[in-house]
């Protein structure tokens, strides 16, 4: 079911509950952004520990564009 309530008056309801209910509404209220988060922190550990090219495989791949390069624009 949902209630469509004016932001006003929804702030209102707020500022009267306890002090323990403001604590688990904060703490639902955060929960899923800590989630979000979370898997934020995974997927950037999976692209700093992925793998990287070396030098020499670099400087390979710039041979191998240069080769290519040459090959398509002959006549």
């Amino acid at each position: 079911m949902k209630v469509q309530i004016p932001f006003q008056q929804l702030l209102t309801l707020v500022k009267t509950l306890s002090p323990e209910q403001k604590a688990k509404l904060r703490q639902e209220l955060f929960e899923n952004e800590k989630i979000n988060a979370n898997s934020n922190a995974d997927f950037t550990k999976v692209l700093l520990n992925g793998p990287v090219f070396t030098y020499n495989q670099i400087k390979t791949i710039k041979e191998n564009r240069k080769s290519i390069s040459k090959w398509r624009t002959k006549s």
